[in-house]
C-alpha cells in the first residue's frame, strides 16, 4: 500500500526523543530514515533493561535504520557528506553552533544538496539573547509562561511533564515545518532551514490565553481563568476511592444534563456564577462527587450526554476500549522478543495510512548496510571499520 510520505528520505542525527519524534512521523507514513548516531551516544536505557528490548519498544526508534557515525573525523565527515547529498530532510536537535563546529551546518550541507529541508529544533533558537542557554522542557515552559496557568489557585505552579516544549513545542511543530517545507519545495525546488524552538513552540500551544492578554490586558493566571479551575463546570474532583474524575462542561446545556444527571437541577443556573456563589456549587459538586468510585462514576455517565472523563495512570488508560479500538496500543513480532507491545500511530489517514514496519534496534545495527548502499565497497568499509569513523 503506497504511503503518503513514501521516497522521501531523512537523516535523523537528534540525540534526544523530542527530535526523535518528528522524524518518528516522517518515518511512520513512509519516509526512509536513517538515523545517525554517535560512538558510545544514545539514548540511555532507563532501569535495568537490555539495549535491544528497550530499542524495540522505544516508539521514536521504529521506522529507522541506525548507523554509528563519527562527524569529529574527517573521514566520518566524508561519509555523511554522502549522506547530506542523499538525503531530502536532515533533523538535528544540537545546541546553536555545534552543527557549525562538526562542520554540518545548513550553509555547509546547502551548497552540496540545495534540495535539503534542514530542520533545526532548538531551545531558544539560533539568534537572540538566549540562544546559547542551556535548558530542558520545564525551564521553556516556563519562560513561555504555560507554568504559570498549571497548578492550583493558591499554590505552586506543576509541570507538565515532557508533553508541552519536548513533544509538542518541539516534536510536533519539526514535523509541521518539515512538511510545509517539503510543500514549497515542490513549487520551488529549492530546499530551506526550518527553525522551530521549544520556546516559540510552547508560546504558541497557548494561543488561547495568549489571545485574551493581548486583547483584555488582564494576566492569566492559575484558578483565574475558565481552564484552571474558576469555572465550577471545568474541575477535578476526588472520589469516594480517592481517585480523581474530570468534569469539562463549557456548554450550558451539557452543565445541564450534568445537574440533571445528579439530581441537582437547582446547581444548573449557576454555570457561571457570582463570585458569591462558585465556591459553593464547587464544594456542592465536590461533596456529590465524594459518594461514589472514579469507575462507578464513569460507569454512571455513559449514557447521559454530559463531558467527563475518569483520571486514569498509564497503564489503564493502554487498557481502555477506546484507546485499543484507535489502535493505540499496537502489538508487533520481534525476532528476538516475541511480541512487543508499541504506542500506535495517532492520525489515521484513509488512504495513505501510516505502518510500523520496522521496530528500533540497537545503535549501529545498519551500518555496513546503509555503507554499501552509498557506493562504499568492501574493502572501504573495512577501512573506515578499522579507524574511528564508523562502528
Amino acid at each position: 500500500m503506497t504511503q503518503a510520505l513514501e521516497g522521501l528520505k531523512v537523516l535523523d542525527l537528534c540525540r534526544r526523543y523530542p527530535g526523535a519524534y518528528t522524524a518518528m512521523f516522517l518515518g511512520d507514513f513512509g519516509a526512509q530514515v536513517i538515523k545517525v548516531d554517535p560512538p558510545g551516544g544514545g539514548l540511555p536505557v532507563p532501569g535495568s533493561g537490555d539495549s535491544e528490548a528497550f530499542a524495540a519498544h522505544y516508539a521514536p526508534d521504529r521506522n529507522k535504520r541506525s548507523i554509528i557515525l563519527n562527524l569529529r573525523e574527517e573521514t566520518g565527515q566524508q561519509v555523511f557528506y554522502r549522506l547530506a547529498r542523499w538525503a531530502d530532510v536532515l533533523v538535528e536537535g544540537f545546541r546553536p553552533g555545534v552543527m557549525k563546529k562538526l562542520k554540518a551546518d545548513y550553509d555547509t550541507l546547502q551548497a552540496l544538496n540545495p534540495r535539503l529541508i534542514y530542520c533545526s529544533l532548538s531551545g531558544f533558537g539560533h539568534d537572540g539573547p538566549y540562544a546559547h542557554l542551556p535548558a530542558h522542557d520545564m525551564n521553556y515552559c516556563a519562560i513561555a509562561g504555560a507554568l504559570s496557568v498549571i497548578g492550583p489557585k493558591d499554590g505552586p505552579p506543576y509541570f507538565a511533564s515532557n508533553y508541552l516544549a519536548d513533544m509538542a513545542g518541539a516534536g510536533l511543530h519539526g514535523v509541521i515545518g518539515i512538511l510545509l517545507a517539503v510543500q514549497a519545495r515542490e513549487k520551488t525546488g529549492q530546499g530551506q532551514w526550518v527553525d522551530v524552538t521549544y520556546v516559540d513552540g510552547v508560546i504558541s500551544l497557548a494561543t488561547m490565553d495568549v489571545s485574551r492578554l493581548l486583547h483584555s490586558g488582564k494576566v492569566p493566571r492559575r484558578g483565574e481563568t475558565h481552564t484552571t479551575g474558576a469555572a465550577p463546570w471545568a474541575q477535578v474532583f476526588k472520589c469516594q476511592d480517592g481517585e480523581y474524575f474530570t468534569i469539562g462542561c463549557a456548554e450550558q446545556h451539557l452543565w445541564a444534563n450534568l445537574c440533571k444527571a445528579l439530581g441537582r437541577d437547582d446547581l444548573a443556573p449557576f454555570h457561571n456564577p457570582p463570585p458569591d456563589k462558585r465556591d459553593w456549587v464547587i464544594a456542592e459538586m465536590a461533596r456529590i462527587f465524594l459518594t461514589k468510585t472514579r469507575d462507578e462514576w464513569w460507569k454512571f455517565f455513559q449514557d447521559k450526554d454530559t463531558c467527563v472523563g475518569p483520571v486514569y495512570y498509564f497503564n489503564e488508560t493502554l487498557a481502555d476500549p477506546q484507546v485499543r479500538h484507535r489502535q493505540m496500543v499496537v502489538e508487533l513480532e520481534h525476532p528476538k522478543l516475541g511480541k512487543v507491545k508499541q504506542v500506535g500511530i495517532p492520525i489515521k489517514l484513509s488512504k495513505t495510512p501510516g505502518k510500523i514496519r520496522t521496530l528500533g534496534t540497537p545503535m549501529g545495527t545498519h551500518t555496513r548496510e546503509v555503507l554499501k548502499e552509498l557506493g562504499y565497497g568492501p574493502k572501504e568499509i573495512d577501512q573506515l571499520y578499522q579507524g574511528s569513523a564508523v562502528s
